[in-house]
């Protein structure tokens, strides 16, 4: 989608994702190696009751479905980074994570070429609790560039 296509309350459902046991496994051990993602005895224990998706991977898993829905495209030019990331609730075995995304603003630059587009991501699990938010902009090819 080119810039001008996007307006502010914009939503876009993403294609939901269950998150194996398997999954966070595989994620957690070369990239976020605490005990309470990779060690079930020793998580099971803990606070959570058991092993939990590493945050990074509940992101990395609804970024991927964000390109996945290709909604910005070949007309994006880039990630201008996340403002925030609240982990609010554990990712567990078997939870189905739902994530909308929706345009929260929408702003001219004074290059012609691009705009910048907000977005706010809500990513809740089958139980409709709000797991993860986040909040991050786009560069976004103009149609008149």
């Amino acid at each position: 989608m080119y810039f001008e296509e996007f307006y502010v309350g914009q939503a876009f459902p993403l294609e939901p994702v269950v998150v194996t046991k398997e999954d966070i496994l595989a994620f957690a051990r070369p990239f976020d190696p605490q005990r309470i993602h990779v060690d079930e005895s020793f998580a099971a224990k803990g606070p959570y009751g058991g092993l939990i998706a590493s945050g990074y991977h509940t992101l990395s898993i609804v970024w991927s479905q964000w390109i996945k829905a290709d909604v910005l495209g070949d007309q994006s030019l880039g990630g201008l980074g996340l403002d925030r990331v609240v982990w609010s609730a554990p990712v567990r075995p078997g939870d189905q994570l739902s994530t909308t995304v929706a345009v929260a603003r929408v702003r001219k630059s004074s290059n012609l070429v691009r705009g910048i587009v907000s977005f706010h991501f809500d990513v809740q699990n089958q139980d409709d609790v709000t797991v993860m938010v986040t909040d991050g902009a786009a560069l976004v090819q103009r149609r008149s560039g």
